[in-house]
């Protein structure tokens, strides 16, 4: 596991293809089983290879806000839904290429606890319990990233963030 900084607030990386890793973050941030991670990416192209389909509103949405505060939840072709990220920063875009694995990353805290704006508070809160943060300094925005849940033919936002939801409406044109 990493701490690395976003736009949005510091990520928790662990790779996505290990069980115990993903077990080790279930249990560094105390979170529960059936909460899913997001994969975060640096290329479009892995949402195709990991979802399959992709809804034209979708497009639209990655169009649109990524890289960014944009977290897109689609259905897979196994019917499983499934989250990614393309985040606007440099060093959280360099760690996900320099991985070579895929990665899922949420928040660096404990569920439920205050949103991470600096590797001093990623310190405070897990500093113990993980192995490395990547400080770059405080991060831009302060607010998570907004969750969006897209299909053929809605689009639900699942957790409000750092995009309002007019914005996400009008670029989907959804009343």
């Amino acid at each position: 596991m990493v701490a690395f900084p976003t736009e949005t607030v510091y990520g928790l990386a662990a790779n996505a293809e290990r069980d115990d890793a993903l077990a080790e973050l279930r249990s560094v941030k105390g979170r529960p089983e059936a909460k899913p991670f997001a994969f975060i990416i640096c290329e479009r192209g892995e949402v195709e290879q990991r979802a399959g389909r992709v809804p034209l509103s979708a497009r639209a949405l990655m169009d649109a806000f990524w890289p960014g505060p944009l977290t897109i939840v689609l259905c897979g072709d196994d019917g499983e839904t499934m989250g990614f990220r393309m985040p606007d920063h440099p060093i959280a875009l360099d760690l996900i290429r320099a991985a070579g694995v895929r990665l899922v990353a949420p928040s660096a805290n404990r569920s439920g606890g205050a949103e991470p704006k600096t590797g001093d508070d990623v310190m405070r809160e897990l500093g113990g319990d993980i192995p490395l943060i990547l400080d770059g300094g405080p991060v831009r925005l302060g607010r998570p990233s907004t969750v969006t849940l897209v299909s053929d033919d809605s689009c639900e936002v699942l957790r409000a963030g750092a995009i309002e939801e007019d914005k996400i409406r009008n670029v989907i044109q959804e009343p």
